[in-house]
């Protein structure tokens, strides 16, 4: 992650306007993959291998680095190792964890995605813990499991083996109350993130309300990620960029990136190194950091 502390300052630079032509902009596509029908979200692990749902055909896709050697699990259903609408994951490089909306459970697989077990609490009859049609996932480096609870509008909290410990995001406090909430990711820095279209809200490891990015700057976000420095959200038609203050940076239009293939609604983003993941409903394009610009 070492180089990728470049982009944000480069996007920090006040009035520095992108380059038209290709060798010149601060985002080079380096590489494009996949054929998705649907994809809807992507994540990366340690060793560079990337992640992609594909909710359309039940998929989850693992790529790494060329066409020719990605693997999937899945199709329709709902049995071990078949999803109804895989809707996010997180990895801790070992472990492969997927939301699977309709089953109301999550599928943990090996890095490889071969299967190791299931976990579900919709049935128990205890209230706290349940969840149903999960909306995404998120572990920490603790090993505690966030569950984004699309039946109940809450983030539930799991530690030691799938314990429940708290929810949060349900209670009466309007500026913390979930809405419409989109995709969970756990940051470097412990805090809890949670994507809603018009807004992001960021909690510390317990749950409480801290702050929301984004208020008003965007509208139908369907994706994000988090970058050292900064955070990109990602709506069909463009990327905004936020620094570490939560003020906006830059906005990067869809029109603008040079692509070898045409871009298509863009639905998410990760990063890797000096390198921005974007994934469109169709296809992987993946950017490199070109330092030249005007």
């Amino acid at each position: 992650m070492a180089a990728f502390p470049s982009i944000v300052a480069l996007l920090l630079t006040a009035g520095t306007p992108f380059c038209e032509a290709s060798p010149d902009t601060l985002l080079v596509e380096v590489q494009t993959l996949g054929a998705f029908q649907q994809a809807s979200r992507i994540t990366t692990n340690p060793q560079g291998w990337i992640y992609v749902s594909d909710t359309e055909q039940n998929l989850v896709v693992l790529l790494k680095g060329d066409e020719a050697r990605s693997v999937s699990v899945g199709g329709y259903g709902w049995t071990s190792t078949t999803f109804d609408k895989p809707t996010g994951f997180t990895t801790d490089g070992l472990n492969l964890y997927v939301s699977d909306y309709g089953n109301h459970r999550l599928q943990r697989f090996d890095r490889n995605l071969n299967f190791i077990s299931s976990f579900a609490t919709r049935d128990t009859p205890v209230a706290e813990p349940r969840f149903g049609y999960p909306l995404g996932v998120a572990l920490s480096r603790l090993g505690d499991l966030f569950v984004l609870d699309g039946e109940n509008l809450r983030v539930v909290k799991f530690v030691d083996n799938v314990r429940f410990e708290r929810s949060f995001g349900d209670i009466d406090d309007q500026r913390s109350r979930l809405r419409q909430p989109q995709k969970i990711l756990v940051g470097p820095n412990d805090h809890v993130y949670v994507l809603e279209p018009d807004r992001l809200l960021e909690f510390d490891y317990f749950g409480h309300y801290l702050r929301a990015i984004g208020n008003r700057n965007f509208k139908e976000a369907h994706g994000f990620c988090l970058v050292p420095g900064g955070v990109v959200v990602v709506t069909q038609a463009a990327l905004f960029w936020f620094n570490d203050r939560g003020e906006l940076a830059r906005v990067i239009q869809s029109t603008d990136l040079q692509t070898g293939t045409p871009l298509g609604p863009m639905e998410d983003a990760a990063s890797a190194g000096d390198r921005l993941l974007v994934l469109t409903s169709t296809r992987l394009h993946i950017f490199q950091l070109s330092l030249d610009r005007h």
